[in-house]
C-alpha cells in the first residue's frame, strides 16, 4: 500500500530550506542596515551580525566573508532595482507625458531609499577593491542591459536614436549616482528635490521635441 504521507526527508529538506531563506533575508536587511548607517568599510560582520538573532558562526555559514556577503547584497538590490524600473516604464505606458512626473516620482523614491544608498556604498568600494569590482562585474551589467533595453524598446517609435538614447540612459545613472556620492552630499533636501525635478523637466521637453520633428 502506499504511503500518502509527505517523506520525512523531503520534508526537512523543506523545513530547512525555508529557514536557511528567512535567515538569509534577516541577514540582508541588517547588512542594508548597516551600509546605509556606517558606510561600507565600517559595515563590519561583526555589525552586521549584532543586528541579527543569530551568531557571526551561524551568519558565515551563509556568507565566509564580507566580500561574499555584499555580492550577495548587491544582487538583491539590482534586481529589485530592476522590478522598479519596470513598474516606472509600465506607468509610463503609451502616456508619454507623464516622464517628467513618474521620473520625479521614481528619482525622489530611489534617492531617499537606505536599500540604493546601500547599494552605492558597495559600488563605490568598489573603485578600490579589485576582487569585489570583478565579482559584482556580471551582475552590473546585467542589470544595466536589461533596464536599458527595457528603455530602448518604449522609445523606439520615437525618433530617438539608440546612441543618444544610451547616451540619456547612462547620464541619468550617473547623476542619481552623484546626488548620492558627490554633490548631493553637499546639498540639503529642498536643492536636492529641485535638482531632480529640473532634469525630469528636461527629458520632458526632449522627448516632446523630437516627437515634434516627427510631425
Amino acid at each position: 500500500m502506499k504511503n500518502n504521507f509527505p517523506d520525512s526527508t523531503e520534508t526537512r529538506k523543506s523545513t530547512q530550506a525555508a529557514k536557511s531563506d528567512r535567515m538569509r533575508k534577516e541577514i540582508l536587511l541588517a547588512a542594508i542596515s548597516c551600509l546605509y548607517e556606517l558606510g561600507y568599510h565600517r559595515a563590519s560582520i561583526k555589525k552586521i551580525t549584532e543586528k541579527t538573532k543569530f551568531s557571526q558562526g551561524a551568519l558565515q555559514h551563509h556568507f565566509h566573508t564580507k566580500e561574499d556577503l555584499m555580492v550577495f547584497v548587491l544582487e538583491r538590490l539590482l534586481a529589485k532595482s530592476v522590478r522598479l524600473t519596470l513598474e516606472w516604464l509600465n506607468e509610463i505606458g503609451e502616456d508619454k507625458s507623464r516622464i517628467s512626473e513618474l521620473t520625479i516620482k521614481w528619482w525622489t523614491n530611489q534617492a531617499n531609499s537606505p536599500e540604493y544608498l546601500a547599494m552605492m556604498e558597495i559600488l563605490v568600494a568598489a573603485r578600490t577593491e579589485d576582487a569585489l569590482r570583478r565579482r559584482i562585474k556580471p551582475t552590473f551589467d546585467n542589470f544595466a542591459r536589461v533596464t536599458d533595453d527595457r528603455i530602448l524598446a518604449i522609445f523606439e517609435n520615437d525618433n530617438i536614436s539608440h546612441a543618444k538614447a544610451r547616451t540619456l540612459i547612462t547620464a541619468s545613472r550617473q547623476m542619481m549616482t552623484g546626488l548620492i556620492t558627490s554633490d548631493g552630499l553637499f546639498m540639503n533636501e529642498e536643492e536636492k528635490q529641485a535638482y531632480i525635478e529640473h532634469w525630469a523637466t528636461f527629458l520632458q521637453q526632449l522627448f516632446e521635441q523630437k516627437v515634434q520633428e516627427t510631425m
